[in-house]
């Protein structure tokens, strides 16, 4: 078997990973990885058996694609040349800083016939992918995605970091459009936001609720669905997934409690009842398969295949646009100003 043949431009955090990974693929070549930093480029390149370039036009002419993972105010940059060409293109998310970018990257894609993949790495989660399983017609959504200040991605904010993340599981679990978003934020370190919650009303009428922080001492990760089947929730730092739903009797005859009260002479004798009687509940323990692992293996696929990815511009640009209307309505409080300030007024 031919194996692909693939750089990773920008070897920082997370650049890194995808090269370690993509080393240890017996179907994929290494042809190396491209970094400014000379210290840091040979440093990965030697790690991983493999040459290190200083700049991407010198690696171009020797691969099938390419992974991105430089800063996101450099992604159109980068990935132009590529997409020009044909070649095959990871980005890491979100897809462009700004919405116009990531529209011509990925109407430059298609142009050209280039695969584009976009790095929502928690669609390959193994919890999320059982959550999908458990899940019928969403009518309410909550996400939470706490993490640490970290000192990266700062030329973006947290809806862009973090929130995105959730915005694409959403996408993906209603299949539908959002009609209407409400959003606040607020900017402790700056000079974006540093925490940020919306509610969006989506076409299909599920209401969904998303928070993103990244100044919590801890890092969080959870989504939880109410469906016409009842409760699904994944913690997807864990991979516990937990789901219950109403049993039988009561699905058929959801008043039957009252009757139950009734002839009980101490009703809060009941509530050890719930989840043994009433509610039938699962936890369930996702794989601890790896998720960049997973998704790089869907890349090298769609290339070999000539597939349509997993997360595809299309669908990173449908995030990117939702984003863009939580950012476009966010109102933020600023400590350094001790006010709320529509965003537009906010100039870093």
């Amino acid at each position: 078997m031919t194996r692909v043949k693939l750089a990773v431009i920008g070897v920082g955090a997370l650049g890194q990973h995808h090269a370690r990974i993509l080393s240890g693929m017996s179907d994929v070549e290494l042809v190396g990885v491209v970094d400014a930093r000379e210290s840091q480029g040979r440093m990965v390149a030697e790690k991983h058996g493999t040459r290190w370039f200083a700049a991407a036009a010198d690696v171009q002419p020797l691969v099938d694609g390419v992974i991105v993972a430089v800063p996101t105010v450099l992604h159109g940059d980068v990935a132009k040349p590529f997409l020009e060409s044909g070649q095959a293109v990871l980005i890491e998310k979100p897809l462009a800083h700004d919405l116009d970018t990531a529209l011509r990257l990925h109407r430059l894609s298609q142009f050209r016939r280039a695969l584009l993949q976009v790095g929502h790495v928690e669609r390959f989660n193994p919890a999320f992918e059982l959550l999908q399983q458990q899940v019928g017609r969403p009518l309410y959504i909550r996400c939470q995605r706490f993490s640490p200040y970290s000192f990266r991605s700062v030329d973006i904010g947290v809806v862009h970091d973090l929130m995105i993340h959730d915005i694409d599981l959403v996408l993906s679990l209603t299949g539908s459009e959002v009609v209407s978003v409400d959003s606040f934020g607020a900017v402790a370190i700056g000079p974006h936001e540093d925490m940020a919650t919306a509610r969006l009303r989506m076409s299909c009428g599920a209401v969904v609720d998303l928070t993103a922080s990244r100044l919590n001492p801890t890092a969080e990760r959870t989504v939880q669905v109410w469906s016409d089947r009842g409760f699904a929730g994944a913690d997807l730092t864990t991979r516990q997934v937990t789901s219950w739903a109403p049993c039988a009797a009561l699905a058929a005859a959801p008043t039957m409690v009252h009757d139950v009260i009734a002839a009980t002479p101490n009703p809060l004798t009941l509530k050890d009842e719930v989840f043994t009687k009433w509610i039938t509940r699962e936890v369930q323990q996702a794989p601890a398969d790896d998720a960049l692992t997973a998704e790089l293996r869907d890349f090298v696929g769609s290339i070999r295949e000539g597939r349509r990815p997993r997360v595809s511009g299309a669908d990173a640009v449908a995030a990117m646009e939702v984003a863009d209307r939580v950012l476009s309505g966010l109102s933020c409080w600023s400590w350094q100003s001790g006010a709320v300030q529509p965003r537009a007024e906010r100039v870093a």
